[in-house]
């Protein structure tokens, strides 16, 4: 049956991160995390409000993923990977990729790279060397706005890579690889949800390789300020 369970991981090294075993329409994506805590800042992120403790090693990405897969029993039951916990994914490049090759090995987990999924913030120059690695998880990356000035208050990643450049980024990954990109955009009422917004995110879109992943914020009452938009406005 569909379902979220959320898992408070305790590290042997050092400090907690959160991983989700997710179940939906019998499809199971588990997403696991990077780092202790994030460097980025976004303002509409938990995580983010901590700053960075640490990057986590690929032992210790790993181990997230098998402690799951032994408590949900999944046995050979596939799955997707989402790096889309604690952390930039890409900020921590070696940690995640040396998880990668672990993940896929044959004789490590096995997955296939086709089922894992790394979700970044924008980060131009590891988009380009993720572009030239052989072998490679998909790519994600978070917009959640659709001019700089807004994405510039809400994600101060974009005031070093603005829109213009990570898109090109992106463009130049499909091109490398010959593979599309997905655009994540969380929802967030009042700030980047107007008929303008839908107007630029339709040509973006257009002049894009990229499908399009929605998201309504997951209010926090007392810690966030952001709400999700109302259902009919989402729908």
């Amino acid at each position: 049956s569909d379902g979220t369970v959320k898992y408070r991981i305790d590290l042997p090294g050092g400090g907690t991160v959160e991983s989700v075993f997710m179940v939906q329409r019998e499809r199971v994506t588990l997403c696991i995390s990077s780092q202790v805590g994030c460097a980025l800042a976004c303002d509409f992120c938990l995580t983010g409000k901590m700053g960075l403790a640490r990057h986590l090693t690929p032992g210790e990405i790993v181990g997230q993923v098998t402690l799951i897969q032994d408590d949900r029993g999944l046995g050979a039951t596939p799955f997707n990977l989402v790096f889309m916990g604690m952390g930039e994914p890409l900020h921590n490049y070696d940690g995640v990729l040396g998880a990668f090759r672990i993940l896929t090995d044959p004789e490590g987990i096995g997955l296939s790279k086709r089922r894992i999924t790394v979700s970044t913030s924008g980060l131009v120059p590891e988009i380009e060397r993720l572009a030239r690695e052989p072998s490679r998880p998909r790519l994600a990356v978070s917009l959640n706005a659709t001019t700089d000035a807004v994405r510039d208050r809400i994600m101060p990643v974009n005031r070093r890579w603005p829109i213009g450049k990570l898109l090109a980024a992106c463009r130049s990954y499909a091109k490398t690889t010959g593979e599309p990109f997905t655009l994540e955009y969380v929802l967030l009422e009042g700030v980047n949800d107007s008929d303008a917004d839908v107007s630029r995110l339709e040509k973006i879109l257009r002049a894009n390789p990229a499908k399009l992943n929605l998201i309504p914020f997951n209010a926090v009452p007392g810690w966030l300020d952001y709400r999700p938009p109302s259902r009919e406005r989402i729908v």
